[in-house]
């Protein structure tokens, strides 16, 4: 990647000055002048028959590397096993500067690298921290993943089928009740999978799963898909997810990876009511 920086010097009509143009990989420029001076040209002054331009030139050498750190204390609302950014870091950048000619119709005369005009800035690390804060972008991988069906022992569907979850939204073993209120066939609500977590997670917390092996009901191995946060559990601490999958006694969602699950947070929906008074978790 290259940003070419253009330095011009005009020195025929009694005005120096000296101006800045950034050519980003967008082509977009943005001009900044960096100083300016004049003089009173006296009549006998020769009109130069030339101008010179000078540009410099940008190269990315390699980007910052990446490194994860846990610095053992953590902010005010940090979440120990919860990964965020906390420096972007910096590439590393050789800088080249060229001196042009052109005469007065606009030819180019020569092209010329400025003697020791060379250098480079040395890159800095991208890190990220355990103790983040739960913000977009913040994730974590999950030491243990599981599944779950409202049919499960304690979970209160054992005899009809039905049930609900912490956060008010209700379950059965072959569909999801929908924001709108409506009964969907599937296990997915308004779009999205439903998983149980940790309490420092959120109700309604949207999370992007991948590195995973889940398969069957629209997941494929590998693929990764995004999930609502809605349900806790007594053994679902820390870095563990449990994923709904409808009923345990005959689902046909399959889990082949219980861990090193990467788990992002990519958005927070809103945690209400709908116009019937039932708890949703309302996305847009």
């Amino acid at each position: 990647m290259k940003r070419i920086l253009y330095c011009l010097f005009l020195g025929s009509v009694g005005l120096f000055s000296t101006a800045m143009v950034i050519i980003s990989p967008d082509l977009e420029k943005v001009e900044t002048v960096l100083q300016s001076y004049s003089y009173i040209r006296a009549e006998t002054d020769p009109v130069l028959p030339y101008r010179t331009e000078q540009e410099i030139v940008e190269t990315v050498l390699s980007l910052p590397e990446t490194k994860i750190v846990d610095p053992g204390v953590y902010p005010e609302g940090g979440v120990s096993w919860l990964i965020g950014l906390t420096d972007e870091g910096t590439p590393e950048v050789q800088y080249e500067t060229y001196e042009t000619t052109y005469n007065a119709q606009g030819e180019m005369l020569s092209r010329i690298l400025v003697p020791y005009s060379t250098w480079i800035e040395e890159s800095t690390p991208k890190v990220y921290s355990y103790g983040s804060l739960v913000t977009e972008g913040a994730y974590f991988t999950s030491k243990k993943t599981t599944n779950y069906g409202v049919d499960c022992a304690g979970c209160g569907g054992e005899d009809d089928g039905f049930g609900g979850t912490s956060s008010g939204i209700q379950l059965s073993t072959t569909s999801v009740r929908q924001s709108d209120g409506t009964w969907k066939e599937g296990i997915t609500y308004d779009g999205y999978y439903l998983i149980a977590a940790d309490s420092a997670l959120p109700m309604c917390t949207i999370v992007e799963i991948s590195n995973h092996r889940w398969s069957g009901k629209g997941l494929t191995p590998g693929e990764p898909f995004q999930a609502l946060v809605v349900d806790r559990g007594g053994a679902v601490k820390g870095t563990t997810i449990d994923l709904f999958i409808g009923s345990e006694k005959n689902s046909t969602v399959y889990n082949g990876k219980r861990s090193g699950v990467h788990v992002e947070i990519v958005g927070f929906a809103r945690w209400t009511r709908n116009s019937q008074g039932q708890r949703i978790c309302r996305v847009n």
